[in-house]
């Protein structure tokens, strides 16, 4: 199979001068990308970097994270990108466990780093595009780097990149990949979406994240070209738009509700955009359809571990509720408690055979062995497959409540509640109850004025009587990831033996 190192070398022979990289007004074209990665990577050498080195990259959205990214695989090093606005504490943590051997950073995110409270490994080395002060000045050692191939091989089973899961449910778990899957990443999407070369992505959110990074190797793998901010601006993105000439977007669900909570503007009916892949985007799909006039709006599923599962197909009838059929090359089964496969309809925990998987938890073997059994990955997620194959998303599987005989899905009470218009947002949890095992709770963010009965009875007009949360609190703000995902963890630790807690 072909290494995405090797696909970098083959796009720079076969697209020349065509435009990779656009982000804001600087453009980087497929040759510039290959040999400016080649320098990154002979740099990263020269500063002692070893094959199964991991190098962090801490850096806000330009063209030299991409750059730095191939140049640290090119290197043959392993890839371990990080939020750079984490709290000192977090940070820590990551870099404690992945042990890299050096930081790759720019202005801004250094001057957001507070490197003086971290509890950093011994002989960490930071380098820094631009010259910043006590720091290893990446570029100057880049620009009288050669722009030659790297001879460095690399071995399709070899570790390639280092992820870490948003931390929602505790301790974040480092998510491991080999080349060979990161070969294959942005494949489906190809071929599900229909992207050719001609097309424009455009991805607003940062390169950490892995919807922006799927951006990335999916126009690589296409051929195409791949544009991003330095930092998204709701009241900038249709002249973006418009700007690069993007014709697929990707993003997430809270993006486009910004989008559409912004005054109408001419340009949103008159630019070149016909996809939307959007995470979370199913409750505004004919909002976006009718207001933007694109041709489709598609949702998909997935996670760090399994990285994407399934994608509706574009030209097929949404089916409510679902988060569409496996991409090309994975395999999907529903399984009980005992890993028997369950029929169409029964929900069971979703598990997943694919070439994007993970291929095993850092430093923790415990994990990977409950994980990863016969080469199924085990996701954790509940859901379930209908009689075309196609998934449903149900919750997390420690997220389920279990109240008396009945099952209650978190997602499905947060999903009901989100739809009283003085919900701006909500977390509902299973607390421990000495007759029913649990009840449920409900943590609510007003954006106006409610009261709890107002919330109890409105619920109880939409949900089953089981399925009413019986506690409820209100809350200014819920304790996030960096990532901006709920964590429930924290809510339950807090909660402890239940005391009632009303608004």
């Amino acid at each position: 199979m072909e290494l995405i190192t090797e696909l970098v070398a083959r796009r720079a022979r076969e697209e020349g001068e065509k435009t990779f990289l656009h982000c804001e007004k600087q453009r980087c074209s497929y040759e510039q990308f290959h040999r400016w990665s080649n320098r990154v990577a002979h740099a990263l050498l020269r500063l002692g970097v070893e094959k199964g080195d991991r190098v962090t990259l801490a850096m806000t959205n330009a063209l030299e994270y991409v750059v730095s990214a191939f140049g640290i695989l090119k290197a043959g090093a392993i890839l371990h990108p990080v939020n750079p606005n984490l709290g000192s504490r977090e940070l820590s943590y990551l870099l404690q466990h992945a042990q890299p051997r050096l930081v790759v950073t720019n202005v801004e995110s250094l001057e957001r780093i507070a490197r003086d409270q971290l509890d950093a490994p011994d002989g960490l080395r930071w380098a820094c595009f631009w010259e910043a002060p006590e720091v290893i000045d990446l570029r100057s050692l880049v620009e009288s780097a050669p722009e030659s191939e790297v001879p460095v091989a690399i071995d399709p089973e070899a570790a390639s990149t280092l992820l870490y899961t948003s931390g929602t449910t505790g301790v974040p778990k480092g998510v491991l990949f080999r080349h060979r899957a990161t070969g294959a990443a942005g494949q489906h999407f190809v071929e599900v979406l229909g992207i050719r070369g001609a097309d424009v992505i455009l991805a607003v959110t940062p390169l950490f994240h892995g919807n922006a990074w799927g951006a990335v190797v999916t126009a690589l793998q296409a051929g195409g070209t791949v544009a991003f901010p330095k930092v998204f601006s709701a009241s900038q993105f249709w002249p973006l738009v418009h700007e690069v000439g993007a014709t697929v977007l990707y993003t997430l669900g809270t993006i486009l509700a910004i989008l559409l909570s912004q005054p109408p503007s001419p340009l949103e009916r008159t630019s070149r955009l016909r996809v939307i892949l959007g995470l979370g985007s199913a409750p505004l799909r004919e909002q976006i359809l009718q207001r933007f006039g694109v041709a489709h709006v598609v949702e998909c599923f997935g996670s760090t571990d399994a990285g994407v599962v399934t994608i509706e197909p574009i030209g097929s009838t949404p089916k409510p509720g679902s988060c569409g059929k496996p991409v090309p090359g994975v395999e999907v089964r529903i399984v009980d408690d005992a890993g028997r496969p369950l029929p169409p309809r029964e929900v069971g925990e979703i598990v997943v055979r694919s070439p994007h998987c993970l291929a095993e938890y850092f430093r923790d073997p415990e994990q990977t062995r409950a994980a990863l059994r016969e080469g199924w990955f085990f996701t954790g997620d509940l859901g379930f497959l209908d009689e075309d194959g196609w998934l449903y998303f149900v919750d997390r599987k420690r997220d389920v409540i279990r109240r008396g005989g009945e099952n209650v899905s978190s997602v499905y009470v947060e999903k009901v509640l989100r739809e009283h218009p003085a919900v701006a947002e909500v977390a509902v949890i299973g607390v421990p109850d000495p007759i029913l095992g649990q009840e449920i709770k409900a943590f609510i963010v007003p954006s106006g004025p409610v009261t709890e009965e107002e919330l109890r009875t409105f619920a109880a007009e939409r949900l089953a009587k089981f399925q009413v949360p019986r506690y409820w609190e209100f809350r200014t703000a819920l304790p996030k990831t960096p990532t901006q995902r709920v964590e429930k963890y924290k809510l339950r630790a807090e909660s402890g033996p239940h005391r009632p807690m009303l608004g």
